[in-house]
């Protein structure tokens, strides 16, 4: 799965492509892109658009292509290269060697297609969701060959993938063996299917979003059957395991594995699933429509990949023994209210609970010392955290999009990762705490937000601006890109340190110091005009005697005054045009403010 369309708006995604064009010699010929795969070799593949535009139209891919006076032979088609491209034709070159996943994936225009004789690998996907009443194969082909339509290995053994247009029933060959991964998925006019005795595997969701799919007979000869194999196959009423299976065993629709440790599939069930005790590895109720509360026995250490996903799942409770959750496991569950997660848990895959929008609150186990990437993505309901004892890392986007509107961040916690509490256009966020002193705080991690107030323990300011270094992103990218805040809180006699840091000092005029757990309210009462100034500079609102101190943007002190209080004139007229920083201290505490003298 795949959330990159969501996060477009980022300005951190909007650069990937410079980045990528930078760093992998990226060039685009004729209206084709592509990527080098070795200099020396003079190999390329064929690449996406940078401008993150579809192709379209009639493509005829060259057997080399020439950029900066190299000639390079183009040899494979990259990953989703052509995705939801607009093709009414395409023409592979014989150099061509590997098609790499999803090429083609949703090219809905695409009708024909012929593979060249030079091609020896073609990954999962390569074709799925297009408009191809047949995958053709010039009959020279060492490594695959059509048959009525549908793409095969060379001996047969093997069906790679089946055109999108077959409908009806389909019969595959007496002596096939093996259906590959994801082989008829999006194939949505498949009534049935006859698998032939002898079959032997059936590969990971073969048969997602065939849904016209009503019936299907696993012969007793299959002994592996791969995870998420009817995803979204809400018509499989009638599916039978063959009698004489020693490797799995049927329980209505659910297949389990022969020894009961391993639920297989189970696309359609009762609204209540009582599992078996002998069950130790749960899987296979993605999109089942039916399922909303699952009773999970003590011994289930593992939820699989997806394994509840797009499910109308309500409650679930995890046993103490559960150690992994995998990615995706709850993606999309909309009606997910409660999902109790043990003590023990340690591993949590990315996105694990991702646009679970029903979902209010959430208690991270003491075990987990990482939030993933994405695992509460657009929980847009999510607004308490309960923080466990090791949290020390949250990564990239784990709470976009929820609604939190206050976040009080545990102790243990040392990095926070991009956009990992970004508001996606509905910031709620008003009030952040650290708790302790923290080590990084990527770029964006707030974006939209309108933040009251931001504390910090850091007496030293966190790593921030971590991609200033690449010249495609603006100076000021960092925590705070794409953030409104009124007041940053630091503790007592750490201005010094933030004003003098290359990131952190641009927020002068926002620091207010903490001193014995009171914040200082010098900032709000001192008054610093004109600003830009050319001569003459007025500090006012200063409470008793103090000073007032003028630093460039390097720390260094180029004008220091004492003041009695009330208004203070300072002639700026001999000192260099730029950027300045200026401190007030005095009885009630001390203020910053950011001074342009031009």
């Amino acid at each position: 799965m795949s959330n990159m369309n969501k996060k477009v708006f980022f300005f951190a995604v909007a650069m990937l492509t410079l980045t990528f064009s930078a760093k992998a010699q990226y060039f685009e010929v004729g209206g084709i892109a592509y990527k080098v795969l070795s200099a020396t070799e003079r190999t390329v593949e064929v690449v996406p658009l940078a401008s993150c535009d579809y192709y379209h139209g009639n493509i005829t891919i060259p057997p080399t292509v020439t950029h900066d006076g190299i000639t390079y032979d183009v040899t494979v088609l990259g990953k989703e290269a052509f995705y939801r491209a607009s093709l009414s034709n395409i023409t592979i070159p014989s150099s061509v060697t590997q098609i790499k996943y999803g090429c083609f994936l949703f090219s809905s225009g695409l009708s024909s297609i012929t593979i060249p004789a030079s091609v020896r690998d073609i990954a999962d996907l390569a074709f799925a969701a297009t408009n191809l009443s047949a995958i053709n194969v010039d009959t020279a082909n060492p490594y695959f060959r059509s048959i009525g339509g549908m793409l095969f290995t060379k001996d047969t053994s093997t069906i790679v993938e089946c055109a999108i247009r077959k409908s009806g029933d389909i019969v595959l060959p007496q002596n096939t063996r093996h259906i590959a991964p994801k082989a008829f998925t999006y194939c949505q006019s498949i009534t049935g299917m006859t698998l032939p005795d002898g079959l032997l595997s059936i590969g990971d969701g073969a048969f997602a979003y065939a849904n016209s799919l009503n019936n299907m007979v696993i012969p007793a000869t299959v002994s592996i059957i791969g995870h998420n194999l009817f995803g979204s196959c809400t018509a499989l009423t009638r599916l039978t395991l063959a009698e004489g299976n020693s490797h799995y065993y049927q329980d209505g629709m659910a297949i389990y594995s022969a020894a009961g440790d391993t639920l297989v599939s189970c696309h359609m069930s009762a609204d209540t699933v009582i599992l078996p005790a002998t069950l130790r590895v749960l899987d296979g109720f993605n999109f089942n429509r039916d399922v909303k509360c699952v009773v999970v026995p003590d011994g289930v250490t593992e939820v699989c990949d997806n394994a509840f996903a797009n499910s109308s799942l309500v409650s679930i409770d995890l046993p103490s023994r559960m150690t992994m959750i995998d990615e995706y496991a709850f993606y999309s569950c909309k009606s997910l209210a409660h999902v109790g997660m043990p003590e023990s848990l340690d591993s949590l895959g990315e996105g694990v609970l991702e646009e679970c929008s029903n979902l209010t609150s959430i208690v991270i186990p003491n075990g987990l010392r990482v939030v993933p990437q994405d695992a509460f993505y657009f929980c847009e309901k999510l607004s308490q955290i309960a923080w466990g004892d090791a949290v020390a890392v949250i990564d990239s986007f784990a709470f976009g999009g929820c609604a939190l509107t206050e976040l009080r961040l545990p102790s243990t916690l040392r990095s926070v990762r991009l956009g990992a509490f970004s508001g996606y256009y509905k910031g709620r966020l008003k009030s952040v705490v650290f708790t302790a002193p923290v080590d990084t705080v990527e770029p964006e991690v707030f974006a939209t937000h309108r933040l009251n107030t931001l504390r910090f323990e850091n007496t030293v300011p966190p790593v921030s601006a971590t991609m200033t270094a690449m010249p495609e992103y603006p100076a000021d990218y960092g925590c705070l890109f794409a953030v409104q805040v009124d007041s940053i809180l630091i503790p007592c006699g750490s201005l010094d340190a933030w004003l003098a840091d290359s990131y952190w000092g641009r927020f002068a005029d926002k620091y207010h110091e903490v001193c014995n757990g009171v914040d200082d309210v010098a900032a709000e009462r001192v008054s610093v005009f004109p600003n830009p100034a050319a001569r003459m500079l007025t500090v006012s609102g200063v409470e008793g005697n103090g000073s007032i101190t003028l630093m460039d943007i390097q720390g260094k002190v180029v004008l220091n005054r004492e003041t009695a209080g009330g208004t203070t004139e300072i002639d700026v007229s001999r000192l260099a045009r730029g950027l300045y920083f200026l401190r007030i201290q005095s009885s009630d505490g001390i203020a910053a403010r950011r001074i342009i003298l031009q």
